[in-house]
């Protein structure tokens, strides 16, 4: 169903490209907001606890003006 959504669209808009008046910005920027999102990479890897350069092992680290204390999250917990 979406294949034929996109496909419907793409048409369309080649259409309306096709005449002077208009221009084919709107197609490149379907095109390539299309290639984006099928580029996704979500894998997110952690370091070890004992290897994290942020929080050193402790698992916390202090904030940025040094009164807080804020749970690491780029190590695994």
């Amino acid at each position: 169903m979406i294949k034929f959504i996109f496909g419907t669209l793409l048409i369309g808009s080649l259409v309306f490209a096709a005449t002077p008046e208009y221009s084919t910005t709107a197609v490149v920027t379907l095109a390539g907001g299309i290639v984006k999102a099928s580029q996704k990479d979500d894998v997110v890897e952690k370091y070890k606890r004992k290897d994290c350069p942020v929080c050193k092992g402790k698992g916390w680290y202090l904030s940025g003006d040094g009164i807080a204390k804020i749970n690491c999250q780029y190590c695994e917990p």
